[in-house]
Order: C-alpha cells, then sequence, then structure tokens
C-alpha cells in the first residue's frame, strides 16, 4: 500500500479564504510554510523572507513545494491563511499523515499537557494543550486546546479524552502523568484497543493502598538475602 504524500494530506483541509483573494492554493503555501519553519524562520516575515531569498537562489525548490514559477507568499497572504485555517482538521490531516508515514505501529504514545503563555494581552490569549505524541518518533499525532480558563484539572482531563479519540492507540501502550489515572481515561484507552501505563502518587490514597497490598509478596516485606 502507498503511503500518502504530505501534499496528499493536506490537500484534504478546506481553504476557508475568499476565491476571488486566492493567488496561492492552500496546500502549496501550508508546505511553504513548513520547510520554512524547518529552515528556522520562527514568524511570518521570516517566512515571508525565506521566500524571497529561495525566489533568487533555489527557485526550483519553490516550485517543488508547488508554488507558482517566480512567485512566494508575502506577509499578508501567510497572515490571510493562517488566520482563516481550519486548525482542527489540519491537526486531524497532519496527524493522521505522522501516523502512516513516521510512526512505527507497536510505537508508545504519551499524553501530556502544556501551558502556552499567549502575547499582546487578550487579543492572544494563552492557550493549555493536551498532546499524544509517539515517544519514538517524537512525532505530535494529536492535539487538542483544553476548554476555558488554562491550569483547570477537569478542563485538561476533557481535553485529554477528546486527543485520545483522536490518536492511533490500537496495539499501543499510552504512558502519562498521575493527572490522567482517571478510571474513564483508563477505559477509553482499552476501548481503543491500546494499553495503558500510569502512576498512582499520594493523591489517590485508595488506590495506592489496594495496589500496594496486590503486589506485595506474601508474608509482608521481602527479606534481604544474607551475605
Amino acid at each position: 500500500m502507498t503511503q500518502p504524500t504530505l501534499a496528499e494530506a493536506l490537500a484534504a483541509i478546506p481553504d476557508r479564504r475568499r476565491a476571488h483573494r486566492r493567488v496561492h492554493d492552500l496546500a502549496p503555501l501550508l508546505q511553504f510554510s513548513v520547510a520554512a519553519m524547518l529552515c528556522g524562520a520562527r514568524s511570518l516575515y521570516a517566512m515571508a523572507q525565506w521566500g524571497r531569498e529561495r525566489r533568487q537562489d533555489r527557485p526550483d525548490l519553490l516550485v517543488a513545494l508547488g508554488l507558482a514559477p517566480g512567485r512566494s507568499p508575502s506577509v499578508a497572504t501567510l497572515h490571510r491563511v493562517f488566520k482563516r485555517l481550519d486548525v482542527a482538521a489540519f491537526e486531524r490531516a497532519v496527524g493522521a499523515w505522522l501516523a502512516q508515514t513516521g510512526v512505527a505501529a507497536q510505537d508508545p504514545v504519551a499524553v501530556d499537557g502544556k501551558a502556552l503563555r499567549g502575547i499582546h494581552g487578550e487579543q492572544v490569549p494563552g492557550v493549555h494543550l493536551v498532546s499524544v505524541y509517539s515517544v519514538g518518533a517524537g512525532a505530535v499525532l494529536a492535539q487538542l486546546a483544553a476548554p476555558g480558563t488554562p491550569w483547570v484539572q477537569g478542563q485538561e482531563l476533557a481535553a485529554t479524552h477528546g486527543a485520545l479519540a483522536r490518536a492511533p492507540l490500537r496495539g499501543r501502550v499510552v504512558v502519562g502523568d498521575a493527572l490522567q489515572t482517571q478510571r474513564a481515561v483508563c477505559a477509553q484507552i482499552v476501548e481503543s484497543g491500546g494499553d495503558y501505563l500510569l502512576p498512582v502518587k499520594d493523591n489517590q490514597p485508595a488506590l495506592r493502598a489496594e495496589l500496594a497490598a496486590a503486589f506485595s509478596p506474601p508474608g509482608g516485606a521481602p527479606r534481604r538475602p544474607r551475605a
């Protein structure tokens, strides 16, 4: 079975821009953005500059990314693309592509939440992201923003369920931190065909005591061997 290319995966993402303002197709623009970021561009201005430089020294590279000969996207074009991008569809498409092309079938996955601060006050507020990523490949397979105010445990758990639902779990071991050690999370992983390895800490004293009793050796603490 032929594995899909990144261009084929990106082609499935809907283009929300107004048709009369489209200078470039969406998939080539996203491929261009990925290439620019891999080369160190960390802002729209840096990405546009990277394109102008490649237009001078490697125009064939831009054509290979799907752009028209002699053209590269401006800052305004990139701004319109990212402002109207269907983020959920983008993450689903890229996550599915990574799972099919760069992640071993039995590679374990980890689930974790990270808080992003945000910039410009209320214009770009902070957000709490929950990601499911391949441990071996280091690739994010699914990612979801926690609803409401960041750093709230119940909201991170809600995002955990959503992110796990989007990730390929069958045949994989899922690891996480103590926050994910919840009956509903474990049940979801098992129902999706996966297994889990999660820690139990003092914030769940009853469960910790039950595990200690279940796995304690018969007759109490093990004896040390004599010298």
